[in-house]
């Protein structure tokens, strides 16, 4: 399901921008090939700063000697992110992120009453990011990247850590010279009852 929700996503960024480039005029090509070369002359590093809500996931934890089989669901979390970027050139970035994620855990097993718990989850990753500009204010990206997750259900004696591919896309508004509006949805391969997660924030590029 990860990976076709990324698929999809995909699909949409790549037939708006080949449908957008289909419509406009040789002027207005020539025009966004000035808008791409004045964003190559901005500054090469910026930060992001956004909060973030969770959807939550279903997770199955295998029966142990000790343990039997039970599910985790996750709730609608939030929490906060930070990013930090340094264009590339060409619409590419790099970026080293960072977020945290609190929600609610229920823990179901069969026969059992179910368990509620909170959950606290750290993230780290490294990214590589592509924007395309639609406009001088408009530019659509997407990312893929590694994440190293932290997971702590102190109620339910787990503690531990995680690591796998993210994928995300998104849309920033730029403000003025400086200043952009950020929505992104971002996805995980790594297993759990966080979820993927939607971004709203700002970034400023220095």
């Amino acid at each position: 399901m990860k990976i076709q929700n990324f698929l999809c996503l995909s699909g949409a960024l790549l037939f708006s921008t080949t449908v957008f480039a289909a419509e406009v005029s040789d002027e207005q090509d020539a025009s966004r090939a000035h808008i791409k070369a004045k964003h190559h002359e901005e500054g090469n590093l910026y930060v992001v700063a956004k909060g973030l809500i969770s959807l939550g996931d279903t997770y199955t934890e295998e029966a142990t000697s000790i343990e039997p089989e039970a599910k985790l669901k996750g709730d609608v979390g939030q929490g906060f992110g930070i990013d930090l970027g340094y264009r590339l050139g060409y619409g590419f970035a790099t970026e080293l992120d960072f977020s945290y994620t609190h929600t609610t855990v229920t823990k179901s097993v069969v026969g059992e009453a179910d368990l509620h718990a909170g959950a606290d989850y750290y993230s780290y990753g490294l990214d590589l990011l592509y924007g395309y500009h639609l406009n001088e204010k408009v530019v659509l990206f997407t990312k893929v990247g590694w994440e190293i997750e932290k997971e702590k259900i102190s109620d339910y004696g787990i503690n531990g850590t995680n690591n796998g591919f993210t994928y995300a896309a998104g849309m920033e508004y730029g403000l003025s010279e400086h200043w952009a509006l950020i929505g992104e949805y971002e996805g995980s391969l790594i297993d759990g009852p966080r979820g993927n997660s939607l971004f709203g924030g700002v970034s400023y590029t220095f």
